[in-house]
C-alpha cells in the first residue's frame, strides 16, 4: 500500500497547528504569551526571559545528579520560580 502524499497546502498549514512547538509544547509559558506596548519593553522582557532561562538551566544542570528522581520536577519548578521572582524584583527596582 502506498502512502498518501500530502498536498503543499497540508504541509504548509501543518506548521501552524499540528507541528507548531510553541502551540503544542510551551503554550503556558509567559514569554510566549506576553504582550507589550513598545518595542523597548519587548526587548527588556525578552532579555529578562533569556536571563531566567540561562540561569535556571545552568543551576539545574549543575544539580542534575544530586536531585533524586522522585522530586526532580518540583525542584526544577522551584528553581525556575525563584529566578523569575528575582528578575521580577530587579525589573521593578
Amino acid at each position: 500500500m502506498a502512502k498518501k502524499q500530502k498536498s503543499l497546502f497540508e504541509i504548509f498549514t501543518a506548521g501552524f497547528v499540528k507541528e507548531n512547538p510553541v502551540l503544542r509544547l510551551v503554550l503556558g509559558t509567559c514569554p510566549t504569551l506576553a504582550v507589550t506596548t513598545m518595542a523597548f519593553n519587548g526587548l527588556g522582557m525578552g532579555l529578562a526571559a533569556t536571563a531566567v532561562l540561562i540561569c535556571s538551566n545552568a543551576l539545574i544542570s549543575a544539580l542534575r545528579k544530586i536531585i533524586p528522581d522522585k522530586i526532580h520536577i518540583p525542584v526544577y519548578i522551584t528553581i525556575i520560580a525563584a529566578f523569575v521572582s528575582v528578575v521580577q524584583m530587579l525589573v521593578k527596582a
